[in-house]
C-alpha cells in the first residue's frame, strides 16, 4: 500500500511536468540587417560627388563570428551560440550592401558598386571583428568591433582607415532590440568613416571629426519593429524603459498634437500613429511631473526615451528586520514640496513596492506625520539619473512590538537591477545564551538538569522570486557546562543545516525539494557522579574497550553521527501572511544516519559485591531509510512580542520492520528588551533504545538570549 501511494504521487508529478513541458514549443527566430533611411545625415550628402569609382568588397569576418547563430558573450572569455536566434542574412554580404547604399545615398563617389567589370579607382574593405550580445548579471550590451578601409587596391596600404570598438546598453531583454541596435550602430559608424573620406578628398577638412559622436549623428533610440500589423497601420512604438525592471512601474501620459491624452506604463511599449507627441511622467502632481516634447514616432520603429529620471524605493523595518507598517511622506529637499504619502510594501503577502519616479536631486523623507521642516524622524536621500536608490528606514518598537520613532536610515547597499528582481536576503546573528536544560533522553523518569552558557551563530538566506522560493537555515551552536564537582565540559554542540527549494506552479501549491544535514564538532562523553565499569563493543561484535573503570565514557566521535535528510513532494501553503506562515508538505523522503564510533548503552547491571555499576555500550549501525514523509512548518508573530515557530518532521518507512521517525521542534521567543529575549525550545523525538520500551524524548531548553546582528 505504501509503495502504491509513492508511485501514485510520482505519477502525478510526472504527468504535470510532462504537461508543462509539452506546452512549450521553442520556435526559431531569424533576424536581418537593413538600411534605415531615417538615420541619414543630411549634411553629409554632397551636391557634386568625387569623380572616382569605388568597389565595396565582401566583409572579412573571423570564423568565431561568421556563423548563423547570434553570438552571446558572457563574463570573461566565454561565448555561446544561440540555438533559436539566427541571422537570416550573411553578415559578410549584408554589411557591404549597407555601406554601398550609404555611399550612394550620400552621393560621395561617381560610381559605387559591389561588382565591377573594370578596375575601380578605389576599394572599400571592412573587417568585422566582433558583433555580439554581451550578457552579465547586471546588464546587457550590444557590442560592435569593426574596421573600415579605403585603399587603391586590396594589396596596398589604406589611405583612409576608421576603426571602432563600441558597446551600447540595451534597454530590454528582447533579441529584436539587440539586432536593431547593432544595425543602427553599423550605419552610424559608417557615417563617421564617410566623414574621414570627405575630409581626405577635400582640399581641407570640412568636418571636425572629434565633435561628431554616434549619438549626435542620428537618433540611436529608434528601434525597428518587425510587426506586420503595426507596419500596415503605419504605427510605431514609444517606450520609456523601466530602470527597475519590475512589474509595478507607474503610468505616464502621452499627448498628441491635438491634446488627446493616451495612458502608457513605464516599461511597456505603446503603439502610436506616425506623428509628434509629448509626454508627462514622474511621481507627484501635474506640476511636479517631468515633460518631453517633439517626440517623433516613425512607422515600424520603436522610439526609446533615454531616461533622465531616477527611481526611489522606501523600505521600513524594525531592528529585527521585520516589516514595519509605517506611513512616510516624500518632500523635495530644495523647495519643500510634498510628493505624497505612502506605506512600505509587505512583500511577504505579495504587495509590490511603490516606485517613485523622480527628477535627479535631493529628497527628504519623514515618518509619523512630521512636516517638511522637522528635525526629528526624517532622513534625506539623493536620487541619481538612470539609477535606483533603495532607502531603508529602521524604526524602534514599544513593548508590544508597535513601531515608534526612527532610529536609523540610509542606503544600506547598492541596489542593482538584478538585486531587485532576485529578492535575495541574507541575515546573520550571534546569540549568547544562559541555558537551563532538562533532558530525559537517557532515563525516562529521571531527567538531568544543568545550567549552561552557550553561543550560536545563526545564518539565514531567502531567495524569493516567483515561482521559486528557496530558504537556507544554518545554526552552529557550542555550549559549556560546569557543575559543582566538575570542570568545564562541552554540553551543547550542534551543526544544523536546512535547505528547501519550492517551485509554485499554483499560487499556494508547488513542488518542493529539501536537503538537511546535522552533525557536531567535538567528541561527546557520557558522565556520572561516581566511577563505573564499562565495556565497548563495535559493530562486528569485537570488544574495543573492556572493563574500564572511570566516571566518563566517550560515546560519540567528532562529526558523527552525520544525519542527512532528503525529500521531494508537494508543498501546500496554508497561511501566507506577514505575521503567520504555515505550510504542509508530503512526499517521498530519505534519511541516512552515518554512525562511526557512535555508541549507545545496551546493557547495565550492578555488582552486589562491590556495589559498582557495569555498563555495556554497543556501536550503532548506520541506517538508511526511505518512506513517505510529512512535514508541517510554521512561523507566527503573536502579540506582546511573542514569536512561535514549529517544524514537525515524520518519516513513515516503507519497510514495516523499521521504526517511524518523528522529530518536532517548537520555539517560543519573548522579547524583553532590544537585544535581550527569553527563548524556550521543546524538541520531541521518538526513541527506541536497546534497553526498555520505545518512548518520546523531550528536550527542554530555556535561554536568556542576547543577540547581536552581524548583518
Amino acid at each position: 500500500m505504501k509503495y502504491f501511494v509513492l508511485f501514485f504521487m510520482l505519477g502525478i508529478v510526472i504527468i504535470i511536468l510532462s504537461g508543462c513541458s509539452a506546452g512549450e514549443i521553442v520556435s526559431r527566430n531569424y533576424y536581418i540587417l537593413e538600411y534605415y533611411e531615417h538615420t541619414e545625415m543630411e549634411n553629409l550628402k554632397l551636391e557634386e560627388p568625387f569623380d572616382y569609382s569605388v568597389m565595396v568588397l565582401t566583409t572579412h569576418i573571423p570564423q568565431t563570428y561568421n556563423k548563423r547563430q547570434i553570438v552571446l558573450r558572457h563574463f570573461g572569455p566565454r561565448i555561446t551560440y544561440s540555438d533559436n536566434d539566427i541571422w537570416g542574412v550573411k553578415l559578410s554580404e549584408i554589411i557591404p550592401t549597407l555601406i554601398t547604399k550609404r555611399l550612394s545615398r550620400y552621393n560621395i563617389f561617381k560610381h559605387v558598386q559591389q561588382d565591377f567589370f573594370e578596375e575601380p579607382d578605389y576599394v572599400v574593405t571592412t573587417s568585422l571583428n566582433n558583433i555580439e550580445l554581451y550578457e552579465t548579471e547586471l546588464l546587457r550590451l550590444a557590442r560592435l568591433n569593426i574596421d573600415f578601409y579605403l585603399s587603391k587596391d586590396v594589396e596596398e596600404a589604406s589611405i583612409v582607415r576608421y576603426s571602432v570598438n563600441i558597446e551600447k546598453v540595451l534597454p530590454d531583454e528582447e533579441i529584436e532590440t539587440f539586432v536593431q541596435t547593432v544595425n543602427e550602430m553599423i550605419l552610424g559608424e559608417c557615417d563617421k568613416f564617410i566623414i574621414k573620406i570627405i575630409n581626405h578628398f577635400s582640399e581641407k577638412p570640412i568636418y571636425e571629426e572629434y565633435l561628431y559622436t554616434y549619438e549626435e549623428g542620428f537618433d540611436s533610440t529608434l528601434i525597428e519593429i518587425p510587426d506586420e500589423e503595426i507596419i500596415s497601420e503605419g504605427k510605431g512604438l514609444l517606450l520609456l524603459p523601466a530602470i527597475t525592471r519590475s512589474d509595478n512601474e507607474p503610468y505616464y501620459k502621452i499627448l498628441d498634437k491635438y491634446g488627446y491624452e493616451i495612458s502608457g506604463k513605464i516599461g511597456v511599449p505603446v503603439p502610436l500613429m506616425k506623428g509628434t507627441y509629448s509626454i508627462r511622467y514622474g511621481s507627484g502632481n501635474e506640476d511636479q511631473m517631468m515633460k518631453k516634447t517633439n517626440i517623433e514616432i516613425v512607422p515600424r520603429y520603436k522610439k526609446i526615451v533615454e531616461p533622465d529620471w531616477g527611481c526611489l524605493l522606501v523600505d521600513i523595518i524594525d531592528e529585527k528586520r521585520n516589516f514595519a507598517n509605517v506611513q512616510y511622506e516624500l518632500f523635495d529637499a530644495e523647495n519643500g514640496e510634498s510628493y505624497g504619502f505612502a506605506f512600505p510594501a509587505d512583500e511577504e503577502i505579495g504587495e509590490l513596492e511603490k516606485i517613485w519616479v523622480l527628477k535627479p536631486g535631493l529628497y527628504k523623507v519623514t515618518i509619523n506625520n512630521e512636516p517638511f521642516n522637522t528635525y526629528r524622524d526624517f532622513t534625506t536621500v539623493f536620487v541619481e539619473i538612470n539609477k535606483v536608490q533603495k532607502l531603508t528606514i529602521v524604526v524602534d518598537t514599544d513593548e508590544e512590538g508597535n513601531p515608534t520613532n526612527m532610529i536609523g536610515s540610509g542606503i544600506l547597499e547598492k541596489i542593482s537591477l538584478e538585486a531587485l528582481l532576485a529578492k535575495l536576503k541574507f541575515s546573520s546573528a550571534i546569540h549568547a545564551n544562559v541555558n537551563f536544560n532538562s533532558d530525559n533522553e537517557f532515563d525516562k523518569d529521571n531527567p538531568e538538569t544543568t545550567i549552561t552558557l552557550n553561543t550560536q551563530l545563526d545564518n539565514r538566506l531567502i531567495y524569493d522570486y516567483d515561482p521559486f522560493h528557496y530558504t537556507m537555515k544554518n545554526l552552529i551552536e557550542v555550549g559549556t557546562t560546569k557543575g559543582t564537582d566538575t570542570d568545564f565540559r562541552i554540553s551543547s554542540d550542534e551543526i544544523d543545516f536546512k535547505n528547501t527549494l519550492i517551485y509554485y506552479f499554483l499560487k499556494n501549491i508547488g513542488f518542493y525539494g529539501r536537503f538537511d544535514a546535522n552533525s557536531h564538532f567535538f567528541n561527546e562523553n557520557s558522565y556520572d557522579t561516581k566511577d563505573f565499569y564499562y565495556t565497548k563493543i563495535d559493530k562486528s561484535g569485537d570488544i574495543v574497550e573492556e572493563e574500564k573503570f572511570d566516571d566518563e565514557v566517550e560515546i560519540k566521535s567528532s562529526l558523527f553521527p552525520i544525519i542527512l535528510k532528503e525529500g521531494i513532494g508537494i508543498n501546500y501553503r496554508i497561511l501566507n501572511h506577514s505575521r503567520a506562515n504555515l505550510s504542509l508538505r508530503a512526499g517521498f523522503g530519505l534519511r541516512q544516519d552515518f554512525n562511526n564510533n557512535v555508541y549507545e548503552l545496551a546493557e547495565t547491571y550492578t555488582d552486589t559485591l562491590d556495589d559498582v555499576e557495569h555498563r555495556t555500550y554497543k556501536e550503532q549501525e548506520s541506517t538508511d531509510k526511505t518512506g513517505t514523509e510529512v512535514s508541517v512548518v510554521g512561523n507566527f508573530q503573536l502579540p506582546f512580542g511573542l514569536t512561535y515557530s514549529t517544524n514537525a518532521d515524520f518519516l513513515f518507512p516503507f519497510n514495516k520492520d523499521e521504526t517511524t521517525v518523528m522529530e518536532w521542534e517548537n520555539s517560543i521567543n519573548l522579547r524583553l528588551f532590544k537585544y535581550i529575549s527569553i527563548d524556550y525550545k521543546l524538541k520531541l523525538e521518538n526513541k527506541k533504545p536497546e534497553i526498555g520500551d520505545e518512548y518520546i524524548v523531550e528536550k527542554h531548553t530555556l535561554f536568556l538570549r542576547i543577540t547581536y546582528f552581524l548583518r
